[in-house]
Order: C-alpha cells, then structure tokens, then sequence
C-alpha cells in the first residue's frame, strides 16, 4: 500500500496522506456500504508527524504478537481469538507470497470508542475523510489505527497485511497491494475467496460493462480514478494467480522477490507477454476463473 513519498492506494477504503516523510494508507470507511472507497494524497511537506508520541494514543494496553505491537485504550488479552489471528496471519502471508517474515514491528493502535478514534484522527490527519481503519508508513515506523467495532477482524486483517507486506517489500504497485490485501482480510477459512468481489464482477460480466484487463490496472495512479471494479478485480487476479497453478503462482512470488531488490522492476503484465500464455490468454483465463466461482458460489 503507501510508500515513502508515493501517491498510493489501499483497500475498500484506503487513505494515503504524506505527511513529512510518512506515508498514510489504507482506511476502511466508517459508514462502509459493501465496499470502501480510497483516497490517497500526494506529499504534504511542513505538516509535522507528531501523532508518533501523541498523548492521545491507546496505551492502557500493550500486547507483543509476534511482530505486531498492539495499543489498546481498553483491557485486551494477550490470548484473544482476533490477536491469535492476526499473528497467524504473518505466517500466512508469508508463505503465500513466498516473501520473508520480517522483525520490523508493526505496531497496531486500538480505540474503544468511535469518539476518540475520530478525535485522533482529526487531531493528527485532518485531511482524513471518516474511516474505521487506516494503515501509516514512515521512514521508521509502520502504524495501523482502528477502532473496535463490528468489523474491525476485517479491517485489521487487511492493515496488518499492508505491515507485513511493506516490512519486506516497501514499494508496491497500487493494484496490486490493494488485491493483496483483499485476499487476506478475508478469514482463514474463506482461503482468499471473496464472495462480494465475485458478486460484483459477476454483475458486471452479465452487463457486459467488464472484462479483466491487468494494464487498467496498472496504470492507476490515484485513488480519484479507483472504482469497486479495480478493488473487485485486483483481488481477482490475485486469487487467479496464488489459487490456479504453481506456475501463477510462481508467476507472482518472483515478481515480488525482484521488486524487494528492484522497485523498478517491469510490470506483471510484461512477465505475462513473456509466459506461455499471452496476456490475452491469461485475461481470458482470469474471466474463465471467476465464472467457475460465480458458479460454485451458485451451487452452494
């Protein structure tokens, strides 16, 4: 999601606000409908980062799980279904990814009360529209802010997979870390399956005002231009690639083991042209993918 001094993009709902040398990222949206729109920022030099030692963050809790920090404003057990989970997960994305676990904390802040949330975040990132959750990187520091609610197992399973993906990987292509991170917000057990995502794009194939197209994706560059449809379909290509064969898998584990080395690393569209299949197959092998689950999800 957010780089250093980047225009980024997040989730169902990501925000990223430069600010100095941080980066903000990724939000899920307060009043979400089925999906949360983004908004990203370009650089805001001047503005001081001074929510890193703010009094006003969570600290009557402290848990350490894993490499995450959690602080929390309200007693939190170390041995909670949802901080087992988010520790899981580190693992998970690893091995998915093929990527290394890294040691660099990702410390997560917990808010009780709406109140206080939105308090902190209007206090400290005032260009923030309402969000339930939202994902900062620094020069220093990788952050996740949210507060308790309904669906905030969603929400921080989504951040925190932004931590662990820049702990290792800082730059990433917008689409892509976007679709990253709808796979694994996802519980465990869904195994990446996005049942809305399928939904939607189903609808829009029916319509025929779709079709995959992995170069619309990549060419996003702010989050004025992102719709439900890019979110939907970042997750698509991603499920297609870790979900069909190794050899897409492959396919999208070395494309991010050479961008850790390289930021400049050429698009997944080129490897695609460079495969097999052309990037005209493996569209239309995307599509064929999604119908198959539009399908099963029928049957069910």
């Amino acid at each position: 999601m957010p780089l250093n001094f980047q225009t980024y993009l997040s989730k169902s709902a990501c925000l990223a606000v430069c600010i100095l040398s941080t980066a903000v990222g990724c939000a899920h949206m307060m009043t979400a409908p089925n999906w949360n729109a983004v908004a990203h920022y370009s650089p805001a030099d001047g503005i001081a980062a001074a929510w890193d030692h703010a009094a006003d963050l969570p600290s009557r809790t402290e848990l350490t799980a894993g490499q995450l920090i959690i602080h929390a404003d309200f007693p939190l057990a170390g041995q909670h279904r949802l901080v087992r989970d988010l520790e899981a997960l580190r693992t998970d994305v690893s091995q998915e990814l093929g990527l290394p676990i890294s040691d660099e904390p990702v410390h997560v802040y917990l808010f009780e009360k709406p109140d206080r949330y939105q308090a902190f975040a209007a206090s400290h990132f005032p260009a923030f529209p309402a969000r339930r959750a939202f994902f900062v990187e620094s020069d220093t520091k990788l952050s996740v802010f949210a507060h308790w609610q309904d669906r905030v197992a969603e929400d921080l399973r989504h951040e925190t997979t932004h931590g662990y993906v820049h702990a290792v990987v800082p730059t990433l292509p917008l689409w892509l870390d976007e679709g990253i991170a709808e796979f694994f917000e996802l519980p465990r057990v869904e195994q990446g399956l996005h049942r809305e995502h399928i939904a939607h794009l189903s609808g829009r194939l029916l319509e025929g005002t779709w079709s995959p197209n992995i170069e619309r994706l990549e060419s996003l560059e702010s989050a004025a231009e992102l719709s439900q449809d890019h979110y939907a379909e970042a997750w698509c290509w991603v499920h297609w690639m870790l979900r069909t064969s190794p050899q897409h898998r492959s396919l999208l584990q070395d494309y991010l083991t050479d961008l850790r080395r390289n930021r400049k690393t050429a698009p997944l569209s080129v490897r695609f042209r460079q495969t097999d299949e052309s990037l005209a197959e493996s569209s239309s092998a995307v599509r064929v993918h999604l119908e198959k689950m539009a399908s099963n999800a029928d049957n069910r």
